[in-house]
Protein backbone atom coordinates (compact mmCIF):
# COMPACT_ATOMS: atom_id res chain seq x y z
CA UNK A 1 0.00 0.00 0.00
CA UNK A 2 1.48 3.15 -1.15
CA UNK A 3 1.95 5.73 2.33
CA UNK A 4 -0.12 9.08 1.88
CA UNK A 5 2.67 12.01 1.22
CA UNK A 6 1.02 13.60 4.28
CA UNK A 7 3.22 11.16 6.01
CA UNK A 8 6.51 11.85 4.69
CA UNK A 9 8.79 14.45 6.11
CA UNK A 10 8.50 16.63 2.51
CA UNK A 11 4.76 17.46 4.12
CA UNK A 12 5.97 18.42 7.29
CA UNK A 13 8.75 20.42 5.89
CA UNK A 14 5.86 22.08 3.49
CA UNK A 15 3.38 22.87 6.41
CA UNK A 16 5.76 24.01 8.58
CA UNK A 17 6.87 26.55 5.73
CA UNK A 18 3.66 27.79 5.42
CA UNK A 19 3.11 28.09 9.32
CA UNK A 20 6.44 30.01 9.20
CA UNK A 21 5.18 32.58 6.39
CA UNK A 22 1.47 33.06 8.05
CA UNK A 23 3.74 34.26 11.66
CA UNK A 24 5.82 36.28 9.17
CA UNK A 25 3.01 38.32 7.65
CA UNK A 26 1.87 38.46 11.12
CA UNK A 27 -1.43 36.84 10.37
CA UNK A 28 -3.82 34.86 12.81
CA UNK A 29 -5.07 31.71 11.75
CA UNK A 30 -8.36 33.43 11.79
CA UNK A 31 -7.29 35.81 9.68
CA UNK A 32 -5.70 33.90 6.91
CA UNK A 33 -9.49 31.94 6.68
CA UNK A 34 -11.46 35.03 6.89
CA UNK A 35 -9.14 36.01 3.57
CA UNK A 36 -9.50 32.83 2.12
CA UNK A 37 -13.15 32.49 3.16
CA UNK A 38 -13.09 29.27 5.12
CA UNK A 39 -13.05 28.54 8.55
CA UNK A 40 -10.39 28.89 10.92
CA UNK A 41 -10.00 24.94 11.50
CA UNK A 42 -9.04 24.62 8.14
CA UNK A 43 -6.02 26.61 8.74
CA UNK A 44 -5.15 24.67 11.81
CA UNK A 45 -5.73 21.59 10.23
CA UNK A 46 -3.00 22.48 7.36
CA UNK A 47 -0.83 23.57 10.00
CA UNK A 48 -0.80 20.85 12.04
CA UNK A 49 -0.22 18.40 9.09
CA UNK A 50 -4.08 17.04 8.96
CA UNK A 51 -4.98 18.29 6.07
CA UNK A 52 -2.84 17.52 2.58
CA UNK A 53 -2.70 20.45 0.18
CA UNK A 54 -3.00 20.91 -3.46
CA UNK A 55 -1.07 23.24 -5.60
CA UNK A 56 -3.87 25.91 -6.04
CA UNK A 57 -4.17 25.81 -1.83
CA UNK A 58 -0.20 26.48 -1.38
CA UNK A 59 -0.60 29.16 -4.17
CA UNK A 60 -3.54 30.70 -2.68
CA UNK A 61 -2.27 30.47 1.05
CA UNK A 62 1.56 31.84 -0.36
CA UNK A 63 -0.09 34.97 -2.07
CA UNK A 64 -1.95 35.63 1.26
CA UNK A 65 1.45 35.82 3.19
CA UNK A 66 2.55 37.94 0.19
CA UNK A 67 5.08 34.96 -1.08
CA UNK A 68 4.71 34.54 -4.94
CA UNK A 69 4.60 31.03 -5.71
CA UNK A 70 7.68 30.63 -7.61
CA UNK A 71 9.45 32.33 -4.15
CA UNK A 72 7.44 29.78 -1.92
CA UNK A 73 8.95 26.89 -4.08
CA UNK A 74 12.70 27.88 -3.94
CA UNK A 75 12.22 28.44 0.17
CA UNK A 76 10.76 24.96 0.25
CA UNK A 77 13.32 23.23 -1.31
CA UNK A 78 15.85 25.34 0.96
CA UNK A 79 13.73 23.78 3.43
CA UNK A 80 14.51 20.03 2.40
CA UNK A 81 17.85 20.54 1.96
CA UNK A 82 17.91 21.80 5.45
CA UNK A 83 15.53 20.10 7.35
CA UNK A 84 13.75 22.23 9.69
CA UNK A 85 11.39 20.16 10.89
CA UNK A 86 13.83 17.82 12.26
CA UNK A 87 15.75 20.75 14.22
CA UNK A 88 12.43 21.29 16.15
CA UNK A 89 10.61 19.80 18.92
CA UNK A 90 7.48 17.89 18.42
CA UNK A 91 4.23 19.54 19.01
CA UNK A 92 2.64 18.59 22.28
CA UNK A 93 -0.66 17.04 22.29
CA UNK A 94 -3.32 18.29 24.31
CA UNK A 95 -5.13 15.73 26.29
CA UNK A 96 -8.79 15.70 26.24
Amino acid sequence: MKRASIYTSEHAELVLLLKDLRLKAGLSQAEVAETLERPQTYVSAVEVGQRGVDLLQVRELSAVYGVSLPTFVELFEERLKSQESSRRPPRRRRRT
